[in-house]
C-alpha cells in the first residue's frame, strides 16, 4: 500500500481509539544554503559510518567523510595527523561546512583504542588541540563533537576482544569490584575476594582505573571547549553503563562538571549510548539549520514500558528517550494530536531486554506483540508518521513483531525503525530516522528502511545465528569473534545466500530485484556491511533453505 502523506490525512483519517490528528505544526523548508556535513566516524563500521551517512544524505544533505583507511577499526588505530589534515583541508574546499567529530577518533585514533591505549593524557590533550585548532581557522564553521565515557562489559562474553587483554580474565570481577565501595569488598563473592588479592589482578584494576581517569580527564577538557565556544554541542555517550558501574558513575561526575563550569544547558547532553550518536547529532543540525523542533509523542507496548532498564544501561528507557528526543533539539508532547512524529517504543511486558538469538524471538505470536502491532496500525492508518524503537531483544529485531507488521502492510509505511544492537542504539537511531523523516521523499525513506530490515531483522535477528552454526562446522580455525582467512569466505558465501532468501521473502518490494551482499568488515559475525547490486539472479539463490 503507497504511503499516505500527513497533510493529505488531516482531518480526513481517524480511528475510533485514536480520534482525528492534530494539525501538525512542523513547516519543513529547505535552507537557503544547503551545508556540507564534514562528518568524522568513531570508527569505520557500517552502522557507525555510511549507514548513518545515508540517513542524513536520504533527506537531502551532503555528507563527506573521511577516506577509510583514515579510521580505526577493531585492532588498527585511525590515522590521526590525516584525520586533521582532512578536516582542515575540507574546511576551506567545502561549501558551507560544518562538522560532526566523534573525538574518540582524533583524539584516540578510534573508540576501541579508546579503551587499550597506552598513551599519556599530555599526548592525547594534544590530539585534543585539533578542535581550537578548527574554530580559529574556521571561526564560523560550526563543530559538533560526540565523545564516549569508557564503557563498562559485564564480563568478558559482553567485552567481544574490544577492552584491554586482561579483561578476557578479569572482566566480570572488575565490572563487580567497581559498583562497590572500594574500600569495602566484602560484596564480593569468596572467589572473588581471593582473586582481587592477587597482584596480577591488581595490575590489571590499576591499569583499568588509571585508562579511566585519562578518559574523565578528556571528557572534561572537552567540556570546556564546549564553555569557550569552540564546540557549539556537545554530546557525551555511556557505553555499556549498568547501574552503579564506573561507566555511570562518571556520567554524573560530568554532569555535575559542566554545572560547575556553567555549560550551558543547551550546549551538552550525558546520554545513554554511543553508536546512535553521530545520527542524533546530524538530526540537531539540521533541526537548527532549518529552525525546526520536531514535536515527538513516545508510547510503549504493554507492561513495564517506559520503566523498562534495557540491557547494557543505567537508567530507564523513558528517561534515555527523553534525552534523545532533546538532543536532536526536539520538543516531547504527551498528546499525538500535538505531535509531529508518534515514536513507538517496543518493550516486553515482563520489563526485561533479551538477547536476539534466544529462541524466545520467534514469530510465534506474544500478546504483547499483538497488541503493540494493532496499535501502530491504528496510528499509521490515522495519518501520523510513525517511528518505531524496537528494543524487546537486543542485537536484533522481535520476529513476532515483524512477521505482524509484515503480515498488516506496514513495513513500507513506517517514517523510522531500528532493532539492532543495545536498546539505546536502537530508539537514537530510529529517533533520528523518524524525525528526519518526516521531510523525506517516500523512495528515501523506503532506502533507509531497507537497510534497517536488511541488517537488524535478516542479518541480525536471523541469519547470523545460521552463519555462526555454519562455521562451527567448517574445519579449520576460526570462531565468531574471529573468522579468520581459513573460514571467511566460505561463511560470507552462506550468509549471502541466506541473506537474499530472507530478503527477496520478507521485503520484495523494497530490495526491488536486487541483489543483497554481505561481508564481515571487523573479521567477526557480529556485525555486517551490506551492499545492492544489480541484477538480482535467482539462480545462485535456492530458495529452498535446506539445500
Amino acid at each position: 500500500m503507497k504511503k499516505m502523506s500527513r497533510k493529505l490525512s488531516i482531518g480526513i483519517m481517524a480511528v475510533a481509539l485514536l480520534g482525528v490528528i492534530g494539525s501538525g505544526n512542523l513547516k519543513v523548508e529547505a535552507a537557503k544554503d544547503i551545508p556540507t556535513i564534514l562528518f568524522v566516524p568513531q570508527d569505520n563500521r557500517p552502522i557507525s559510518a555510511e549507514q548513518t551517512a545515508q540517513v542524513v544524505e536520504k533527506r537531502g544533505y551532503k555528507v563527506v567523510m573521511p577516506p577509510e583507511q583514515y579510521l580505526g577499526d577493531r585492532t588498527a588505530n585511525a590515522d590521526i595527523k590525516a584525520l586533521d589534515k582532512w578536516l582542515e583541508t575540507n574546511a576551506k574546499t567545502q561549501k558551507n561546512p560544518i562538522a560532526v567529530i566523534a573525538s574518540d577518533a582524533i583524539v584516540y585514533g578510534g573508540l576501541v583504542n579508546s579503551r587499550k591505549h597506552e598513551e599519556s593524557l599530555t599526548n592525547l590533550t594534544n590530539n585534543l588541540k585539533e578542535i581550537s585548532k578548527l574554530h580559529k581557522d574556521f571561526p564560523n564553521m560550526p563543530i559538533y563533537v560526540y565523545s564516549s565515557i569508557m564503557r563498562t562489559p559485564r564480563n568478558a562474553s559482553a567485552s567481544g576482544t574490544e577492552d584491554a587483554d586482561y579483561y578476557k580474565q578479569y572482566g566480570a570481577l572488575i565490572a563487580a569490584y567497581t559498583k562497590i565501595d572500594g574500600a569495602d569488598t566484602s560484596g564480593l563473592s569468596k572467589p572473588y575476594q581471593v582473586l582481587l588479592r592477587q597482584e596480577e589482578t591488581q595490575r590489571a584494576l590499576r591499569d583499568w582505573q588509571q585508562r579511566r581517569q585519562i578518559n574523565l580527564k578528556i571528557n572534561e577538557e572537552l567540556l570546556k571547549l564546549t564553555k569557550q565556544g569552540d564546540i557549539n554541542f556537545l554530546l557525551i555517550g555511556k557505553d555499556d553503563n549498568e547501574e552503579g558501574s564506573a561507566t555511570d558513575q562518571e556520567g554524573e561526575i560530568l554532569k555535575d562538571q559542566a554545572k560547575a563550569l556553567g555549560v550551558n544547558f543547551n550546549k551538552v547532553r550525558v546520554i545513554s549510548g554511543i553508536d546512535e550518536l553521530a545520527l542524533l547529532l546530524m538530526t540537531r543540525v539540521i533541526n537548527e539549520q532549518e529552525n525546526l523542533q520536531p514535536k515527538v509523542f513516545v508510547e510503549y507496548a504493554m507492561g513495564f514500558g517506559p520503566a523498562t532498564v534495557p540491557s547494557y544501561s543505567s537508567e530507564s528507557i523513558d528517561s534515555t528517550v527523553s534525552s534523545e528526543i532533546y538532543s536532536t533539539g526536539g520538543m516531547r508532547v504527551f498528546s499525538p494530536r500535538e505531535a509531529d512524529l508518534v515514536f513507538l517504543i517496543n518493550t516486553n511486558q515482563s520489563g526485561f531486554t533479551y538477547d536476539a538469538n534466544t529462541p524466545v524471538n520467534s514469530e510465534k505470536l506474544r500478546f504483547n506483540s499483538l497488541d503493540f502491532a494493532r496499535r501502530i496500525q491504528a496510528y499509521v492508518n490515522a495519518g501520523y508518521p510513525v517511528a518505531i524503537g524496537d528494543i524487546a531483544f537486543a542485537n536484533g529485531s522481535d520476529n513476532a513483531l515483524m512477521k505482524q507488521l509484515e503480515a498488516r502492510g506496514l513495513l513500507t509505511r513506517l517514517y523510522g525503525y531500528a532493532g539492532w544492537n543495545t536498546a539505546t542504539n536502537s530508539t537514537g537511531f530510529a529517533l533520528g530516522m523518524g524525525e528526519l523523516g518526516l521531510a523525506m521523499p517516500e523512495k528515501a525513506r523506503d532506502a533507509v528502511l531497507l537497510t534497517r530490515y536488511i541488517d537488524d531483522w535478516g542479518y541480525q535477528a536471523n541469519i547470523r545465528q545460521d552463519m555462526n552454526s555454519y562455521l562451527q562446522l567448517i574445519p579449520g580455525p576460526g570462531d565468531y569473534l574471529t573468522v579468520g582467512p581459513v573460514k571467511l569466505e566460505p561463511v560470507e558465501t552462506y550468509g549471502n545466500r541466506h541473506l537474499n532468501n530472507f530478503v527477496h521473502e520478507h521485503v520484495p518490494e523494497l530490495v526491488n530485484n536486487k541483489q543483497v551482499e554481505v561481508s564481515l568488515p571487523w573479521d567477526r559475525i557480529f556485525e555486517g556491511k551490506f551492499s545492492l547490486k544489480n541484477p538480482f539472479d535467482p539462480s545462485k539463490y535456492s530458495w529452498n533453505w535446506n539445500k
